[in-house]
C-alpha cells in the first residue's frame, strides 16, 4: 500500500515463548511501549520511517535483541547495525519483515524481507562485542512473491515454515528453517482461491492450522484455507464474501485458534469475528459476528501480542484498540476501542510479523489423544497424540506392556490379556499441565476359540466356527486355501490360521502330513483325467459289460451329491466327460453304478 508515512508499532517477541512479565513494543518516531509493569508505559524506540511492516525480537529474558523494518536493522541501542542497511524489503510492504531464530542456535537470526521478492539476511549476535551485525549472507534470493509473509514452528516443535503466497495465484510456498539452515526449495502447494492482490495481511494461527488473508482488493473479504505443520502443505482454500466490511487488510487469530477477526474499510470502523469451529465454511461465514466498532477511524492492521490480546492500529490515529479476550465468541471477547494512548504520536496501518506459535507458548496446554482401541489378545497398538499447547507427556497404560511412556507418540503398547483398561495423558509445558484420563478406553477381545488340525486321509480339517480360514504349508500361503478342511495333494507340514468375528487370529500346526492323490488301477472298472481338474473330467470304461446302464454321481467331502447322470451308456472303452467348471475347489467322489456294480475314486478340483 502506497501513501504518505508517518509511523509503525514494532513489538518485541520472545526466543523462548512470550511472558507476561517482559513485553515490550517499540514504534516509530523514537518510542514504544513497555509492558513489564502491566500497563503500556511509553518508552524511546529508534524506527522512524515505515508505513507497514517490520519486526523485532528479545532474548529468553524479554530484552531487546535487534528490529528491523525490511529496509535497515538496529541494534538493541538503536544503532544501524554494520551491512545492515540496503535490505529488500520496502517500508510501504505489507508484511516487510519477519524475524526469525535459527532453531537450535541462540546466536543466529534469519531476516526475511519481502516486497517483490522474497529474501534473508543472516544477523549473528556473537559481532560487535554482542550486539550483532548483519553477515555477508545478505538479500539472498528466495522467489518472487506479494507482501504476505507469516511464520509457524513445524508439528516437531523446533523448525520453523516461512510462508510465502504467490501474487495473484492460489500458490503457497513454504520454506523450513532448521538447525541446518533454510531449505533451499519450498513446500509448493495450490488451494484453489486465489490472493486478491498484494495488499492485506496474511496470519496463520498459533495452533499452525489455519491461514487467513486479508483481500483488500478483492469483492471478498477474507481468504482462509487449511495448513498442515508437519507437511507444510496448505489446502481447501474457501473466501469469505463481503458481509460487514469491504478491502479487508488486518486478519488475526485467537491464541488458541478458534476465532479469527478481520478490520476493513467500508464504514471504517467494524471489527468482525468468524468461530472457526463453526464447522463447513458456510457455517463458519454465517458466524460473523461485528464485536466492535472504531468511532469512525479505520481499524487496519491487527497482531497477536504476548499477552495473549489482540491489538488493532487506528489509522492516523494516537491510539490501539484491543481485544482484552480473543478466545471468547462473539461480544464476550471485550473489544475496546481507543485502549493504549500513543501520546503525541500517531500509527498508520501496520504492525509486525512474528513466529505465530511463540504467543502459543502462554497457553495451558490441553492434552488429546486417539488409538485403534478394540484389539485383540496379545498383540500391540500405537497412540497419535493431538494434544496442543504441550511440549512434555506422560503416559499411563495399566495393563500393558510398557506401562508407561514419555514419547510424543507411543507405539507397540501391547495387551496380553482380555479386558477393558484405561489409558492417561498428562501434557505439559511452561505454563501447566493438562491431564486426560479415559476410562476403559482400551478393549481387549476375548481370546479367538482354540484350534486344531485332524487329517482323515488327504483331507485335513480344522476346527469349524470361525469366520475364515486360511492354509499354509511349509509355510507358504496357499492361495485359495480359504475354507475350514484343505485337501493335502503332497506331503510336508501345514498350518491354518483361523479369524473370529472379532477380527482376532489363532493358528493350529500338523506336521509331516503324508497324502497324496493316486489314480486307481484298472481293477475299480474306469480310470479318469485329468486329476486334479480344472473344467472337464473324462471318464474311461474299461471292465464294464457293453450295453449295461449306468448311473453317475458326485459327491463332495460331506458326501452330499452335487451331480447325477442317470440311465445312459457307453461303450466299451469309450470317453464321457463330465462337465466340472461350476463345481468349487476342493476335494471330491466320483461314483459310478452299473449292473451289479458301484465303484468310488477320489479326485480333486482346483
Amino acid at each position: 500500500m502506497k501513501t504518505i508515512f508517518t509511523w509503525l508499532f514494532i513489538f518485541c517477541t520472545l526466543i523462548a515463548g512470550a511472558s507476561n512479565e517482559t513485553n515490550i513494543w517499540y514504534f516509530g518516531n523514537g518510542c514504544g511501549l513497555d509492558f513489564n509493569s502491566g500497563s503500556p508505559v511509553s518508552i524511546n524506540g529508534g524506527m522512524v520511517y515505515t508505513y507497514e511492516g517490520c519486526s523485532s525480537i528479545c532474548d529468553s529474558n524479554g530484552d531487546l535483541l535487534f528490529y528491523s523494518d525490511g529496509l535497515t536493522v538496529w541494534n538493541k541501542n538503536h544503532q544501524v547495525m554494520s551491512n545492515g542497511t540496503g535490505l529488500t524489503g520496502d517500508y510501504s510492504s505489507t508484511q516487510s519483515a519477519m524475524i526469525v531464530q535459527q532453531p537450535g542456535n541462540t546466536n543466529i537470526y534469519y531476516v526475511f524481507t519481502t516486497f517483490t521478492t522474497l529474501n534473508y539476511s543472516v544477523v549473528d549476535m556473537t559481532l560487535n562485542g554482542g550486539l550483532g551485525d548483519v553477515t555477508p549472507a545478505k538479500n539472498v534470493f528466495m522467489m518472487t512473491g506479494a507482501e504476505k509473509l507469516c511464520a509457524v514452528k513445524h508439528s516437531n516443535g523446533n523448525d520453523v515454515w516461512i510462508i510465502m503466497h504467490e501474487s495473484g495465484t492460489d500458490g503457497f510456498n513454504a520454506f523450513l528453517l532448521t538447525s541446518a539452515g533454510i531449505a533451499v526449495v519450498p513446500v509448493h502447494s495450490n488451494t484453489g482461491l486465489a490472493d486478491g492482490g498484494i495488499v492485506g495481511q496474511m496470519k496463520v494461527s498459533p495452533t499452525g492450522t489455519k491461514i487467513a488473508i486479508g483481500l483488500f482488493n478483492a469483492v471478498e473479504t477474507v481468504s482462509l484455507c487449511d495448513f498442515d505443520p508437519a507437511t507444510g502443505i496448505a489446502s481447501n482454500g474457501f473466501a469469505i464474501p463481503t458481509l460487514n466490511v469491504t478491502q479487508s487488510y488486518g486478519v488475526e487469530f485467537s491464541p488458541d485458534g478458534s476465532k479469527l477477526y478481520n478490520t476493513g474499510e467500508n464504514s471504517w470502523f467494524n471489527i468482525t469475528q468468524y468461530d472457526m469451529n463453526a464447522g463447513t465454511p458456510a457455517a463458519i461465514i454465517a458466524s460473523a459476528t461485528i464485536i466492535g466498532t472504531t468511532g469512525g477511524v479505520l481499524p487496519a492492521g491487527m497482531q497477536l501480542g504476548p499477552d495473549l490480546k489482540i491489538y488493532v492500529t487506528l489509522y492516523q490515529s494516537g491510539f490501539l484498540a484491543v481485544i482484552n479476550d480473543p478466545n471468547v465468541l462473539g461480544t464476550g471477547c471485550n473489544f475496546v476501542d481507543n485502549a493504549v494512548s500513543l501520546g503525541v504520536n500517531v500509527c498508520q496501518i501496520g504492525l509486525p510479523g512474528n513466529v505465530a506459535s511463540l504467543f502459543a507458548s502462554n497457553l495451558l496446554p490441553n492434552a488429546i489423544f486417539s488409538s485403534p482401541n478394540h484389539i485383540c489378545p496379545g498383540t500391540c497398538t500405537n497412540f497419535t497424540n493431538l494434544s496442543v499447547n504441550a511440549n512434555a507427556f506422560l503416559w499411563s497404560f495399566p495393563g500393558a506392556n510398557p506401562s508407561t511412556s514419555t514419547d510424543v507418540d507411543p507405539s507397540n503398547i501391547c495387551y496380553n490379556s482380555p479386558g477393558q483398561y484405561d489409558v492417561q495423558l498428562i501434557a505439559s509445558n511452561a505454563n501447566g499441565s493438562d491431564t486426560l484420563l479415559l476410562h476403559n478406553y482400551i478393549t481387549v477381545y476375548p481370546y479367538p476359540a482354540p484350534q486344531g488340525i485332524s487329517q482323515n486321509g488327504d483331507t485335513l480339517f480344522a476346527n469349524q466356527g470361525a469366520v475364515s480360514y486360511q492354509w499354509y504349508h511349509d509355510g507358504l500361503l496357499v492361495p485359495g486355501a480359504t475354507n475350514y478342511f484343505y485337501i493335502a495333494d503332497s506331503g510336508g507340514n501345514y498350518n491354518v490360521v483361523a479369524t473370529d468375528a472379532n477380527g482376532c487370529e489363532v493358528e493350529a500346526v500338523i506336521f509331516d502330513v503324508v497324502a497324496a492323490v493316486q489314480n486307481p488301477t484298472s481293477d475299480v472298472g474306469f480310470t479318469i483325467f485329468p486329476n486334479p481338474v480344472i473344467d472337464k473330467l473324462s471318464i474311461q470304461n474299461l471292465n464294464f459289460l457293453n450295453g449295461e446302464t449306468k448311473d453317475i454321481s458326485i459327491y463332495n467331502i460331506l458326501n452330499e451329491k452335487v451331480f447325477s447322470m442317470d440311465d445312459f451308456r457307453i461303450s466299451r472303452n469309450s470317453y464321457m466327460d463330465v462337465d466340472c467348471h461350476l463345481l468349487s475347489s476342493g476335494m471330491y467322489w466320483l461314483e459310478l453304478n452299473g449292473g451289479n456294480k458301484s465303484v468310488r475314486i477320489k479326485f480333486i478340483k482346483k
